[in-house]
């Protein structure tokens, strides 16, 4: 399985710029101008670039945008290069000490962005930071998580997190807590993650490798292997209205192709015997799921049980794998 890790050539110092704010768009509709209305009216770190890489949006939002925001740089591909390239040709393109990576269906607080600047600013053996994100009713949106372990698996599918202890869930499986105080985390969710420049010149861009999904989680594995610390701010606040883009694009099928980011992730980093049990035991858990669900469906006919038994057999399928698509 190849994997693609691109270098990140030093700039001349001092950096043209205190933050580069990066976002690749694809069809993300008015969210895109919304995002950049909050970063230019909350955000106080100067000087500021904010670059905008779009992947051959339809939808009208990249004109939108360009129109409402003539500061803004604007990189406009004739194809989609998906949001992990997307994402490197904009760090190609900046000049700042810090990179904010930033979804397009993102609001950002009154702050937010300048905390997360003032903690590396505290911090230089801090590679990355980030905030606590928000639903889009104000609801927390748990972004915190550990490696991948079996053990994690087995604790996530099988036990009943709500009638557990707050403090034990949270030892025992990262993203189960409050986010209610700032810690040290194995990986974020890249909806919004500060990076500090020298750490991406030390440890190369993303991994093209991964279009769309654990490519945060992979950078974070480099980050950590590299000795830089990946910190979540519990003061910043960003409200995450949540993989629009993606959805529109793979729809219900979305959790299925976040199963082959892990899968590459697993492979890259421990090999393909890991590999070969994580499907086995993903495998199992959902065939589990199955027999229940088809148990329900004897005595049930609700509709969304059968859509419930095609997305379990789509995700056996991809456990195992076979070529769901067509297949299934």
């Amino acid at each position: 399985m190849k994997y693609t890790e691109k270098p990140l050539e030093p700039i001349h110092r001092p950096c043209k710029f205190k933050l580069s704010i990066l976002i690749v768009n694809y069809n993300s509709g008015e969210m895109l101008t919304d995002c950049l209305e909050s970063i230019f009216s909350t955000v106080k770190t100067e000087p500021l670039e904010v670059i905008v890489v779009d992947n051959d949006s339809q939808d009208g939002s990249i004109e939108a945008a360009r129109e409402k925001h003539t500061e803004v740089h604007f990189i406009e591909n004739n194809f989609n290069n998906w949001f992990t390239g997307g994402t490197n040709q904009a760090i190609g393109e900046s000049r700042g000490e810090y990179l904010l990576c930033l979804n397009p269906d993102t609001v950002c607080h009154e702050n937010a962005i300048d905390d997360l600047v003032n903690f590396l600013d505290r911090n230089p053996e801090a590679g990355l930071a980030a905030p606590k994100l928000l639903s889009g009713d104000g609801s927390l949106q748990p972004s915190c998580r550990n490696f991948l372990k079996s053990r994690y698996l087995l604790l996530r599918h099988i036990l009943p997190w709500k009638r557990l202890p707050g403090s034990w869930r949270k030892k025992a499986v990262f993203e189960y807590w409050d986010h209610d105080e700032t810690i040290r985390s194995d990986w974020i969710i890249g909806a919004c993650i500060l990076v500090r420049r020298e750490t991406v010149e030390d440890i190369g861009l993303k991994d093209e490798g991964f279009p769309m999904f654990h490519e945060e989680t992979d950078w974070c594995y480099r980050m950590k292997k590299a000795g830089w610390g990946i910190w979540f701010i519990h003061t910043a606040e960003v409200t995450h209205f949540g993989s629009q883009s993606a959805v529109k694009y793979w729809g219900g099928d979305l959790i299925l192709e976040f199963y082959k980011g892990k899968h590459r992730f697993v492979r890259k980093h421990f090999g393909l015997m890991p590999l070969l049990l994580h499907r086995s035991l993903l495998a199992g858990l959902l065939f589990l799921r199955l027999t229940c669900v088809l148990v329900r469906r004897v005595f049930s006919k609700n509709a969304g049980l059968r859509q419930e038994t095609s997305f379990l057999l789509k995700g056996m399928a991809i456990q195992l794998g076979l070529n769901w698509k067509k297949k299934l």
